[in-house]
Order: C-alpha cells, then structure tokens, then sequence
C-alpha cells in the first residue's frame, strides 16, 4: 500500500499537467510544429504527414494508419507518390506524451534529471492530497461529495457531445459488442479480474479501513452490492464516454475503430486527447475530461493515503494527537521519494512498479482474506456477527461465494497470472534483465510483513509445540468483541464464547454449507 501511494499519484500529476496545457490554443499535443517534435511526426491537424501507412512505430507497437485518409493530404506533399509508401513515424499526440511531458531516456536506470514541470505538478497534487486528509476521515469524507459526483457531471456532458458527432455510434458497438473468440484466451479473464480488483479496491485494505469509521450497526450488506453495482457501472459508463471519441476518431480517418485502441496510459494521454484535438471548440472538452481524470485520481489517492495514515496512527497512538503535523509529513515524504517518478527515467519505474505490485499482491491477499475468514474463523461465526450488527442473516449464496468461489477465482487468478507471466515491457522497449529482479522485489516487499508477523505471533503464543502454537495464535485475542454495547447481546457472555478452532474440515466444510451449526 505505501508503495501504491508513492507510484499512483503519478496518474495525477500527468493530469495536471495535461489540464494545465488544455488551456492553450491550440492545444499543444495537437500540431508537430514544436521544439520537441521530430520529423517523423504527423499531425491529423497541420496536414504534415504524406500519403503513407505508418507502421511499427516506435511509440505505440505497431498502429495501423490507413492511407486512404491521409490520401486527402498529399497535394502539396507527393506529387510523385503514387499509391502507398511505408514510414516509420508517430503522432503529434504520442510526441508530446514521450517528448514533452515525460521527455524520456534511453532506458530503465537512466534517470536522468527530475523534470521541472512534473515535479511543479507533483508537488501541487501532494498539496491538495494533504489539505484533503489533513482532518482525518472528517475532511476526505465532505472533500469526496465533490470528487466523487464531479466527474460524472462532466463525463455526461463529453459523452452526450460525443454522441452527436459522427461515427460515435461505431465506437460505442466496438465497446458493447463481444468478441467471443478472445474469450478463449485465458489472459483476456486474468487482465479483466485484474481490472475488477483496481476498480473495486479489493485486497488493497482500503474497505476494512474505512469501514472502521461506520457507526456498529451500517448496513454493510447493502453497502456491498451498491459499491459493487455503482463501481462496474461506472466502469461502463466511462467506457461509453471514452469509446464514443474513439468512434469519432476512428470515423475522421477511416479507420477501425480497432487500430485507434490503445491500452494502459496510452488510452488516456494519447488516443484520448488525439480525439480531443479534432473535436469542435477541443480546448473546452480537453479541460472537462482531464478535471474529471482528476478528481477521479484524487479519489483513489485520498483512499490509499488513509489508509496508510490511519494505520500507523493505530498503531502509535501518539500520532493521532498530531494529527495534522504527521500527515504533512507523510506527504513531505511522499513528494520527495515520488519525485523519482518526474525523471526522464521515471515512466520506466513506473511501469516496472505498477507490473508486479498491483497484479500480484491485492489477489493474494484476497485469497488469504478468503480462507481465514470462512475456514479459519468460521462461516457461520462471521455471518453470527454480521447479523448481530445489522438484524439480518446473511443470505447463503453470499456465504457460498465466501467459502469456495471467491477462494477458488482468485487461487486459479493467482496461478494463471503466474503460469502466464511475461517480463515487463514499455512500448517496443524491453527491459533488462535485471528489472525482473527488481520488479519481484517490489511484489514481496508487501508481503514480508505478514510473514514476519506471522512468525511472531506464533512465536509468542503459549504451547509446548509448534502445533499448539500454530493453533492458539488462530483463536481470537481476549479482547476479540464488539466495538459498541448493543442491548440485543451481553458482551460478557460474547467474550466467554466457544472459539475453538481446532476442528475437522469435514465438520468445517459442513458448516460452511449450512448443514450443521457451530457453536458461536
């Protein structure tokens, strides 16, 4: 998670910039008349490129131009080109995200110097990131009636100004149309769970933190299906917006809406904008989708920076009684170690981190969430407990899903992502060797700490053996009970409860189906 806050906030800071820059005309990524342009750049604007189908660029392994649009602008530039000539080249858009925004290296370890903007941009995102938390739960929590509503006000205006334009319609079918032959391809499903677990927060610990705020008796069950149904529906919601421009794009320059997909940042800071720049009175829809990007950065940041605060500041008391001074320098620290993001180097980083970090950790994590909740602590003894805060038992397909699908998705998830492993890749860029290494680092570095805990705990418990050890430090403490007095139980008689967990699987499993009782 601390790593999370360090490298995520780059996603913002990119923002920032871009919004800073939607405020020129025209807008500067849309025209290849700049000191960072090549001359291999072509603009869909300035009429820059000849009759030519560009292929392998460097920038964007391999898109597909056809040349039957750029046949429009080859008067004054090919007037002994007959047919199509094949070039190396790429866009204005793909030269002002590599060369201007990023001005990046050769490679991974050449850092070169931290870029001013970038870290002008940084430092002013950290900035409004403290001012958010700097309250605690009090400040993000009103702070996130803005952010979180602003962005669909915004993204609705894109979407239904997209939606009159030409060949929008063709995107938004390339989004909802399934392609049933890649659903034969293992890694599509891997990359789609993934994408569940980014836009849910699973694994991440950022519910359980948060959560922890809910007076005892909230509705956690319906909290559960709204925050399920609103996150994918929103999910599809900005596909809708994104698509839509891409279908206009697509429609400019003849072209399938296919070869204009791009994935990762690219979608944001290249195709996107690139459809921006050929929209009527662009520098408006520019400054409206990258506000919206930013408060949607602003969102996930204040939830990982929270997180972060809340737990240290439960385990050492004192910091919570200098609140505002400890998350300032929380945030000091958390520019100066993401400043190496704003070098010349730095998208290599990022990508190396945001590799084996977020695809790797969340999933385990879940799993082990998974089998010590149902398996461990029991099913029925968690399901006891939810229906003695909110009135009501918990409904057995939700049980189902706890004990053996989510358990059994996100074991095969974690098996296939290893079993379909590749190295790390920017672009047409490989990484060397030597980056695997680091990037594996980066993975366990979250979950040394549970294995050192683990360790101690057990270490520390009372028995003769290992065994006995190992099954007292999976019984809960003493001081295992409701945070809040409740007339509808005695804490006392709770306390003194039965909570062994020594047991056979198969009375275990029987539980866990709903076919006999445990003791609670």
């Amino acid at each position: 998670m601390v790593l999370c806050v360090w490298y995520y906030i780059m996603l913002t800071t990119w923002v920032v910039y871009y919004l800073y820059q939607s405020f020129t005309f025209p807008l500067p990524w849309s025209t290849c008349n700049n000191e960072w342009n090549t001359p291999d750049c072509f603009s869909f604007l300035d009429a820059r490129a000849p009759n030519t189908t560009l292929l392998n660029s460097p920038l964007t392994n391999g898109t597909l131009f056809n040349a039957t649009f750029l046949s429009n602008m080859t008067d004054r530039f090919s007037d002994n080109l007959t047919g199509m000539t094949f070039l190396e080249g790429h866009s204005s858009e793909e030269e002002f995200w590599q060369y201007k925004v990023l001005d990046i290296s050769s490679g991974f370890l050449d850092f070169g110097s931290i870029k001013g903007h970038l870290a002008l941009c940084l430092l002013i995102t950290w900035i409004i990131v403290y001012l958010c938390v700097i309250k605690g739960i009090r400040s993000t929590g009103k702070v996130v009636y803005v952010t979180a509503t602003l962005p669909y006000i915004l993204l609705a205006v894109i979407l239904v100004r997209s939606l009159t334009l030409p060949g929008s319609v063709d995107g938004v079918i390339f989004f909802l149309k399934p392609d049933f032959s890649s659903l034969l391809n293992s890694q599509v499903w891997v990359q789609a769970a993934v994408q569940v677990f980014y836009s849910m927060g699973i694994g991440w610990g950022i519910h359980i933190t948060l959560s922890s705020f809910n007076k005892f008796n909230n509705n956690c069950y319906t909290d559960a299906f709204m925050l399920t149904i609103i996150g994918e529906a929103t999910s599809v919601f900005a596909g809708l917006v994104v698509f839509s421009a891409l279908g206009f794009m697509a429609h400019k320059a003849q072209m399938p809406v296919a070869d204009i997909v791009k994935s990762g940042p690219g979608l944001g800071f290249i195709a996107y904008p690139q459809a921006l720049a050929q929209m009527p009175f662009s520098n408006v829809w520019a400054v409206l989708f990258f506000l919206a990007l930013f408060t949607v950065g602003l969102d996930s940041q204040f939830a990982f920076t929270e997180t972060v605060c809340v737990y240290l500041e439960d385990s050492f008391p004192r910091l919570s009684r200098r609140r505002a001074l400890f998350r300032a320098v929380v945030a000091a620290l958390g520019f100066l170690i993401s400043l190496v993001f704003c070098t010349r180097g730095g998208v290599y980083l990022f990508q190396l981190v945001d590799w084996y970090c977020a695809a790797f950790s969340p999933i385990l994590f879940t799993l082990i969430t998974c089998i010590t909740v149902c398996w461990v602590y029991g099913a029925d003894r968690f399901c006891h407990d939810i229906e003695m805060m909110i009135g009501r038992t918990v409904p057995f397909y939700i049980r189902f899903c706890w004990c053996f699908l989510a358990p059994l998705l996100s074991a095969v998830l974690m098996v296939t992502s290893l079993v379909t492993y590749v190295p790390p890749t920017y672009g047409d860029y490989e990484y060397p060797w030597y980056a695997a290494t680091i990037g594996w680092m980066f993975a366990c570095s979250s979950v040394i700490p549970l294995v050192v805990v683990g360790v101690s705990v057990i270490k520390n418990s009372p028995g003769h053996t290992l065994y006995q050890r190992v099954l007292w430090s999976l019984k809960p403490t003493e001081d295992w009970q409701p945070s809040s007095v409740q007339k509808s139980f005695d804490r006392k008689d709770y306390q003194t409860n039965d909570r062994d967990i020594k047991e056979r699987f198969s009375q275990r499993l029987l539980a866990n189906i709903g076919l006999r009782k445990e003791v609670v």
